[in-house]
Formats: structure tokens, sequence, C-alpha cells
């Protein structure tokens, strides 16, 4: 029987700015959408929750409850990287995934608990190393797949929720839970959905008005109904209802694509006109790409940047490394050596920055000379020079391909 594992961040547009700004997580924060008189609160910190800040108050009135309350705007690129985070801690668990959007991963983990059985090293897929025998009752190896899913995530500063099932619905649904992870045992899908309102399938609105005047409330009536009268009334799409209410998937789970880069950036509350605050925010997009191109096993081999410029506009700028790597350090270098060298002439109010990968260069250790230079260390001096001298008067020895001996 197929397995279904839900990866689910609660409150994704807070999650996802908070993953870049942590020093917001214990402020009375709010994430608003909409501009003027028409914003609203979409989600809020804790510490704003407990103030009495809710979901759908306009921000006039979130201010008049707290007066300095931290607004910030939906940003579309942190949420962008942060679903593309959340993608690649699934595929730690399951190569055959399906990104259902903000904040949502399904994957099928069909056959994968059998790496996680009791005394079997959990980091084989990339979980955790096996801890110390706890005094709790043995738990099921899809429930310890589900707890490594979550610590995974939470490395990546994503507060994750994992629920796991053999439909996309019941295993969303058992995410969605405040008690995480959940499993749902394999053929108790219909009845762990029964109970809840027709409204979580998500029918049409034609579809809905017909089964509310068959007096039908929960998930339950409709599977008890006969398939056969369901889709001669409704069509294909009571059909695809009905399945859904027995905990049967409808369609089946589209796998999605590597993504041939990687890609980190934000929208600025405030323009930046110096070098050194942006610089200080780069740098935390940079270990995150870093961290997530390690997960991976690869290097950064080109590194582009994408400044958008107060009022319109954009600066673009790409740095080519000499050899793939994952220092932070050296990243950053280059990048302040490069803006340096031609600045954006304009404030900035967002920026991307796109890592395009390679499997990091193998350096060969010598027994008896001393060791060689570190091609990061090499590409940071080369780029100095450049910076110094100019372009065109600064080189290194290069391979030339060819089919002599020599070469």
């Amino acid at each position: 029987m197929t397995r279904i594992a839900c990866f689910y961040v609660p409150m994704f547009p807070l999650a996802s700015r908070l993953r870049s700004e942590p020093e917001l997580l214990t402020e009375a924060l709010a994430i608003v959408e909409g501009n003027g008189n028409n914003a609203h609160v979409v989600a809020a910190t804790r510490r704003a929750r407990t103030k009495g800040i809710r979901a759908g108050m306009s921000l006039a009135q979130a201010r008049s409850i707290v007066p300095k309350l931290i607004a910030r705007g939906r940003d579309s690129e942190c949420e962008r990287t942060a679903q593309e985070a959340l993608l690649e801690v699934a595929e730690t668990f399951s190569p055959r995934m399906e990104d259902a959007c903000e904040g949502v991963v399904y994957a099928d983990i069909t056959g994968v608990e059998r790496h996680w059985k009791q005394g079997s090293h959990e980091n084989r897929v990339g979980g955790p190393e096996p801890r110390a025998p706890s005094p709790e009752p043995p738990s099921s190896p899809e429930r310890r797949l589900a707890r490594a899913a979550m610590d995974a995530a939470a490395a990546v500063a994503l507060p994750a929720r994992v629920g796991i099932a053999a439909s996309k619905l019941a295993a969303r649904v058992a995410a969605e839970l405040p008690k995480s992870p959940t499993v749902v045992e394999a053929g108790k899908e219909s009845e762990f959905l029964a109970p809840l309102p027709l409204t979580r399938l998500s029918p049409e609105v034609d579809a809905a008005a017909t089964l509310a005047r068959w007096g039908l409330t929960s998930i339950g009536d409709l599977a008890r109904l006969p398939e056969s009268e369901i889709a001669s009334r409704l069509g294909e799409t009571g059909r695809e209802l009905h399945y859904a209410a027995r905990g049967i998937d409808p369609r089946p789970l589209i796998p999605r694509p590597l993504p041939p880069e990687f890609r980190e950036g934000m929208e600025l509350e405030w323009p930046l006109v110096a070098l050194e605050p942006f610089l200080f925010i780069a740098n935390a997009a940079l270990d995150r790409l870093s961290k997530r191109m390690e997960t991976h096993g690869f290097a950064c081999t080109r590194l582009e940047l994408t400044m958008t410029l107060e009022p319109d506009g954009f600066h673009a700028r790409a740095i080519d490394l000499p050899a793939p790597t994952r220092d932070v350090k050296t990243m950053l270098t280059l990048l302040r050596l490069d803006l340096e060298k031609t600045p954006p002439g304009a404030p900035v109010t967002g920026f991307a920055l796109v890592a395009h990968p390679d499997r990091p260069r193998r350096a060969q250790l010598s027994l008896f000379g001393p060791a060689a230079l570190s091609p990061e260390k090499l590409a940071t001096t080369i780029a100095r020079l450049v910076s110094l001298l100019g372009e065109g008067r600064i080189g290194m020895a290069a391979t030339v391909d060819g089919h002599l001996p020599e070469r």
C-alpha cells in the first residue's frame, strides 16, 4: 500500500520571514498583506498572539492593541526560498515528491520505513544519529522517520509538522494536528477522515451546494453513499470527491524535478544605501545557501546577484568561482570586491542570490611537501588583485584542452 508523508509548515508566511530574520522570533511581529486601509494581518508571532493579535485583523486594529507592533509585508522571495528548502528536506527522505505550495510538500515514503526499524542506523537517509535508549515504549518505523523529518526541517529553520497516511488528504489532515508527528494506520484513513466537515475536501461551488442540499455535513456521510450514485449525479467531480472521502487519492502524486540552482533572497524593509548593511544581510543568505548545498553534497561554482533598486530598476552581477566552494567567507569577500568595483548606484530594496551547484573538487594531499593552496583562497587573492590592477592584467594557469599527451 502506498504511504504518503505530508510536510506542513504552520503559518508559512511568518515562518519564511523568521527564517530570514530569526532575531524577530521573540518580538511582537505581524505579517500583513495589502496596502493602506486594506492591510490586514495574515499571521503573528506567539508574543503578538498572546496580546490579542489575530489573523484577519486590519493593521490599524492590531496597532491599536499593540502600538509597538512590528509589521512586515508578505515576502514572495522569502516564501519561495523557504518552499525550496522544505522540498530539499523532503528529498532527503524520498526521491518522489509533490510541491503543493504554501508550506506543504507530499513525499512517497513507500518502503522507506524499512530503514527506520528498531536498531537500524537512522542516518542512512539523512536522519539524526541513533540516540540513547529512552524509557518510552518503542515507536513504529514511520513515526521515527517522521521525527527525523521534523528534525531535518528544524535544521533549516522551518518548524514543520509531519503526517503519514495512505492518501494526500489524510496525510495533510494528520500533519495539521497540533500533536506532531501523527501516523494514520494503513486501512484506517476513511475512519480518520469521517468526522471532518466536507469543506476539507475543497469541493467545487456547484458540487458543494448539491451536497449541502442532500443534508451531508461530514466526510463520513459522503463516504457511506454508493460511488455509482454519486458519480451519476455529480459526474467525475463527484467520483473524485468520493475517492478522497474514502482515503483514496483520485490522482497520483506528481513528482517534482530537481532544480538546477539554489536561490535565497528577501525584500528589505528599508532601502539600503551603504555596502556594509547589505553585506550583513547577504552573509546570512549565503550561510543558508551553503547549508542547503551541503545537504545535497554540492558546492557553488557560479554566484549570481540581482538587486532591486529604488524607485525602479535592477542591478545584476555574476561571479564565476575558479573552484566549487561552500565557504561563506570566500563568497562574501568576492561579493564585496565585485560591489566595490561596480556599485549599484541607487538604494537597494531587495535582492536575490542564485548559486549554480557543482560537485566540490577533491584536493590531493601531499605526504612530504607543503599543503597545496586552497582553491577558495586562490580565488579570493585573484579577485583582490583584479580590483587593484584592473581586468586583463591578472590571470592564472589553466589546462588547455587538446589531444597531445602533455595536455
